[in-house]
């Protein structure tokens, strides 16, 4: 064999060694986890190593002071991989830090939290989120200087004002570019997830319909539709990451929060779809959303939450929920998807404080004249029942004095000594229909799910339909009739003829 040759082929053959060596170092990490990190001055006996989840610090692990500043965490298990935090033992945070597969290095940083004198090794990841830090650092002298300059120029040169805002700007736009940079060449790091999960989300001008006018609504549903683009819900690291529930809070309790339930639930499904089935990330969605919009005061989101149930927890999605989770989760669907709104009341008939076998005496929740019912359920003898009865009773005489009242209250008095109803009712004078007893058409307790009182709901008496299932302020009913009016008006127009 020629010499080139024999040389070409040990060549080949050593870089082969090479790969093959990293391609196991890559693919079988070392076991368990060794963290050492030398913290100048630190006069800590102890310190503590803490991960991020939710928007919370956890305690993971304690390391003592080995006598020279040194402290080291380490296993024969991996830890969690996300964002870590070295906290003194007076709950000071020493240094934010990236804990990836490799998770044996030695990391070395000082009290003071100067990040131009930290340095690691043995991890990559966290040089690059070094050199992020030292870099933002820099950014933040820069316009505090920029800053102060045009505090001094404020009143004087407007040429020095218009260089020292372009200065600040440039800041601005060198920063991104070295972030959208760092992203690029490093887009596997969770470093580099984090700060991708930061980016905003370009929104393209809105096109312009056939008819010659701008899409009003293009930008705000296209914002709503690739809000999450730059997240990656199929990593479970996230979790462990502090930019997921202020990103999710934002997007569900701001942006979402009063839309109808019908868009509010495309976006769940959506959203949901983008995890992996049976993962932690879907099991930490569906629990946040289930909470977020059964606890919700806005009218309408316990439909979000129906809806939330009856595709996941009711489908046999959540591996993790025993039969008696399930078996809740069932039993609070059945109480309230009958009276969502939107669904028609069901008729409820009683007799009123005479209390006689006479048909004329008992009262139908369906034979009202004025547009709307208010059905109230109340308990005479609760102080909050009491009050907010006469509250309904100002609300109604000034309305009828006006000529303006466009509802009437079907009262059902829910206690059990009649005579003391029948009293309180005769000593009120209320001017709607009162009812009560123990004898009714159906269970009203239950097929209202009537769990405390005082309990309201509105009725379209045309439709028969429920258009409010919870209680209001008394003297906001006429708004909320207003406003529904107005509502139903404007979808009227929008139906096909």
């Amino acid at each position: 064999m020629k010499k080139s040759a024999l040389l070409f082929m040990m060549l080949l053959m050593g870089i082969s060694s090479v790969l093959y060596a990293q391609k196991i170092k890559t693919i079988n990490p070392r076991p368990g986890h060794k963290l050492v990190f030398k913290i100048d001055y630190a006069q800590d006996k102890i310190v503590y190593l803490a991960i991020h989840y939710r928007e919370k610090l956890l305690l993971k692990d304690s390391a003592r002071n080995d006598g020279r500043g040194v402290y080291i965490f380490d296993g024969e298990n991996k830890l969690e991989e996300g964002l870590y935090t070295v906290v003194s033992e007076n709950k000071k945070p020493y240094c934010n830090f990236i804990i990836d597969g490799e998770q044996h290095f030695t990391y070395f940083i000082d009290t003071i939290g100067d990040v131009r004198n930290f340095r690691v090794e043995n991890s990559p990841q966290n040089t690059e989120m070094l050199k992020f830090q030292r870099r933002t650092v820099k950014a933040q002298k820069d316009v505090k200087l920029y800053q102060d300059k045009l505090k001094e120029f404020e009143n004087g040169n407007k040429d020095s004002l218009e260089f020292y805002t372009q200065k600040m700007k440039n800041v601005n736009t060198e920063m991104e570019e070295f972030i959208k940079n760092m992203i690029a060449e490093n887009p596997t790091f969770l470093f580099s997830k984090l700060q991708k999960s930061y980016q905003f989300i370009n929104v393209p001008d809105p096109p312009v319909l056939p008819n010659g006018t701008i899409d009003s609504t293009f930008q705000s549903i296209y914002y709503r539709t690739h809000y999450w683009d730059n997240f990656d819900l199929t990593d479970r690291r996230f979790l462990f990451l502090p930019s997921l529930e202020p990103k999710m809070k934002d997007y569900f309790t701001k942006i979402l929060w009063m839309y109808e339930p019908d868009t509010i639930n495309k976006y769940v499904d959506m959203v949901l779809a983008k995890t992996e089935p049976d993962s932690m990330m879907y099991m930490f969605f569906v629990e946040w959303l289930s909470y977020q919009f059964e606890s919700s005061k806005i009218i309408g989101h316990d439909a979000v939450f129906v809806h939330i149930a009856k595709e996941n927890q009711l489908k046999g999605k959540c591996k993790w929920l025993n039969e008696d989770m399930i078996g809740k989760y069932e039993r609070r669907v059945k109480s309230l998807e009958p009276l969502l709104i939107g669904k028609k009341a069901v008729e409820l008939i009683m007799p009123d404080t005479t209390l006689t076998t006479d048909f004329t005496k008992w009262h139908s929740s369906y034979n009202f004249q004025k547009p709307y019912v208010v059905m109230w359920f109340y308990d005479p003898t609760c102080h909050t029942c009491q009050e907010e009865s006469e509250k309904m009773k100002h609300v109604y005489d000034s309305l009828e004095t006006i000529g303006k009242r466009n509802f009437d209250v079907y009262a059902v008095g829910s206690d059990t000594d009649l005579e003391r109803w029948k009293r309180y009712v005769r000593e009120k004078k209320y001017p709607w229909i009162n009812v009560g007893g123990n004898t009714a058409n159906i269970d009203y307790i239950e097929t209202y799910n009537i769990i405390g009182n005082p309990t309201m709901f509105i009725i379209d008496n045309t439709t028969k339909e429920i258009i409010l299932n919870r209680r209001i302020e008394m003297v906001g009913i006429p708004s909320f009739l207003d406003q529904y009016e107005k509502i139903k008006e404007a979808k009227s127009k929008l139906q096909p003829k």
